[in-house]
């Protein structure tokens, strides 16, 4: 059985990847990250609203965790050595280049939880959602509890 992935996700993925490879400074890489994460932060909040309404828009849903799962993958792109707080202001915090094997397995949690979210969608099962929703904002909250500065 082949899956055919959605030309938008294509699109995000290669966009992003072009994002990282584009961004010659370290200030422009700090950007096209807090841009990244904005994005994925909009998809979250757009499932989370979805779900609390008494007509969820499963498509839109669908759409937001092609997104989020797309943007689970390889993060550790967006984290070059030399865009940490050394190249100016960010949250991102020392210990992901002093502590990589941790923030690997950050990363990688929120990279394993993510495809639950969308096959919740997909079965338009809010019960399975609300618990792969938590549990993929509990590894977002593992990463920025160790790794994420204060605003």
């Amino acid at each position: 059985m082949s899956y055919k992935v959605p030309a938008f996700v294509l699109v995000l993925a290669s966009s992003a990847a072009s994002i990282a490879a584009i961004a010659a400074t370290p200030a422009e890489t700090q950007k096209a990250r807090h841009e990244h994460y904005e994005e994925l932060g909009e998809a979250m909040k757009s499932i989370r609203d979805q779900s609390k309404t008494d007509s969820p828009d499963w498509a839109a849903m669908l759409k937001s965790a092609d997104v989020v799962l797309a943007g689970s993958k390889d993060q550790i792109q967006w984290f070059p050595k030399g865009s940490g707080p050394e190249a100016g202001k960010t949250r991102a915090l020392p210990e992901i280049w002093t502590k990589p094997a941790d923030f690997a397995a950050a990363m990688k949690m929120f990279e394993e939880r993510a495809p639950a979210l969308g096959a919740a969608v997909k079965a338009k099962d809010l019960e399975a959602l609300d618990k792969a929703f938590k549990a993929l904002g509990g590894s977002c909250k593992n990463c920025h509890d160790s790794f994420r500065g204060p605003e």
